[in-house]
């Protein structure tokens, strides 16, 4: 439950403090404004792990504890940090305290691992308890094992879920129409008679929200466009367009929103081997010009969160192509099929292996390779920019990413929020889908959740079952 949550759960306004684990920071480096009105507790052992993190492999997870580290230093500005009574802050109307142990800052001689100071921090929060300040004392923490053990001493525990999306109520892009009138279909694709939503009685449309009609097993697709309140036709084919045909109506919507100019964010959504992220190269590629034409960009900018399972990117050999290379693999078996080779040409010229045509796109700088923990501080104009894998960002991390758009660039995020890697985060706190859920409603944006599996048989039947 998140925090307006846990303080609805006191119906006698008791006196509460919320002790912040590290993980919530390293999560959230703005979880602190999430507390309001309130009483915040910081460990001393989480600032020393903070210390200990700002150097971090993990370029996000330093960036995390540095911001946090600048915010907990900047309360100073209202009082000392070592005050009993703690440090007011006036804009958020919280007070801070840095608290320890009974024992205090000597226990840390003893910490020689990140679970023992897991424990001085439980300590610290059972401390508080025990001092009698507190009505109740709320541990925070994205630990899962943290929570079970601070329920098992009688804390109230909680997982710090401000930016939790329940799956369940998640934005999809397209709602459903089940035997409607031929007739009132029809009138989707007659020119200067726009069909309106109010004729079909739907509700509140979200601007670029597709509408889906069935009738006698054919299915129509629609989009709605906000700014005459209209409902226009989707393309079956965009061969023309994009120089493919889509396989099935899901397809054909994520094509409508990436070869539109102006849909500036796109968020493809769903299980593994839908197309993801094949239409999204697809159609930054039919976009690509080497001058600037409307509709049309100048590069494209290939990423994706580098999340370690074992040896993390830094163990990797080489320069920094070769050390992303087995990362961006994804994007180039999508080449290979978008734009096959001749396997034989290299190899009549003496070469060890075929040439692969689309590497003339990355000697030209038309294609760009991005790592994430770089990507602060840029300000890209005029770029097609595919972030595949986003359901391992967190919600902080993609905005970092969307504000380095400029003007004439457009993102599009893509990922399965049933397969996130990173331990931070899970299906519902990911920032694929914060950002779905929360820009729903800009007509620069659109969504498109994917169910129908395209890549093989074998593929689809461990993504539904597995």
């Amino acid at each position: 439950m998140n925090v307006a949550q846990l303080a609805q759960i006191n119906p006698e306004n008791q006196k509460t403090a919320f002790v912040l684990d590290t993980s919530v920071v390293v999560h959230d480096p703005l979880a602190f404004n999430a507390f309001r009105n309130t009483t915040v507790a910081i460990p001393i052992f989480v600032v020393m792990e903070l210390d200990d993190l700002k150097g971090s492999k993990r370029p996000e997870v330093a960036a995390s504890a540095r911001h946090a580290s600048r915010f907990i230093s900047s309360l100073r500005e209202y009082g000392s940090l070592s005050a009993p009574e703690g440090v007011y802050h006036p804009d958020l109307n919280t007070t801070f305290r840095i608290v320890s142990d009974e024992e205090g800052i000597t226990q840390l001689s003893r910490s020689t691992s990140r679970r023992s100071m897991d424990m001085l921090i439980l300590a610290s929060a059972l401390f508080i308890r025990e001092r009698r300040r507190y009505d109740r004392v709320v541990l925070v923490s994205k630990d899962v094992n943290l929570r079970i053990l601070a329920d098992y001493e009688g804390l109230v525990a909680a997982d710090y879920e401000t930016d939790r999306v329940e799956l369940s109520d998640l934005y999809t892009g397209a709602r459903i129409i089940e035997d409607l009138d031929p007739a009132l279909v029809n009138l989707a694709y007659v020119p200067d008679q726009p069909l309106h939503p109010a004729q079909l009685e739907l509700g509140a449309l979200e601007p670029n929200e597709f509408v889906i009609l069935r009738n006698e097993e054919k299915e129509h697709a629609l989009r709605y466009r906000a700014e005459d309140d209209a409902l226009v036709g989707v393309p079956r084919d965009f061969s023309k367009l994009a120089g493919i045909s889509p396989r099935n109506l899901e397809q054909r919507m994520a094509l409508s929103l990436l070869m539109d100019p102006e849909v500036q964010l796109v968020t493809l959504v769903g299980k593994a081997g839908t197309g993801k992220t094949f239409l999204a190269l697809v159609s930054a590629l039919a976009q690509l010009a080497r001058g600037r034409r409307p509709g049309t960009y100048d590069r494209i900018i290939l990423s994706k969160p580098v999340v370690a399972m074992g040896q993390d990117i830094g163990y990797l050999p080489g320069d920094f192509e070769a050390k992303m290379q087995p990362w961006m693999s994804s994007f180039f078996d999508n080449l290979d099929q978008i734009i096959p080779g001749d396997p034989e040409a290299a190899t009549n010229k003496g070469a060890s292996r075929g040439t692969k045509t689309w590497e003339y796109l990355f000697q030209s700088g038309q294609l760009e390779v991005q790592a994430i923990h770089t990507i602060r501080g840029r300000s890209i104009p005029n770029a097609f920019m595919l972030i595949d894998e986003a359901q391992n960002l967190t919600p902080h991390e993609v905005k970092t990413i969307i504000t380095r758009a400029a003007e004439g660039t457009k993102v599009v995020l893509s990922g399965d929020p049933y397969q996130v890697d990173n331990h931070f985060l899970d299906q519902h706190s990911n920032g694929l889908v914060a950002v779905t859920e929360r820009l729903k409603n800009s007509p620069i944006t659109g969504s498109v959740f994917f169910t129908r599996g395209e890549r093989s048989q074998l593929a689809e039947l461990a993504a539904n079952i597995l």
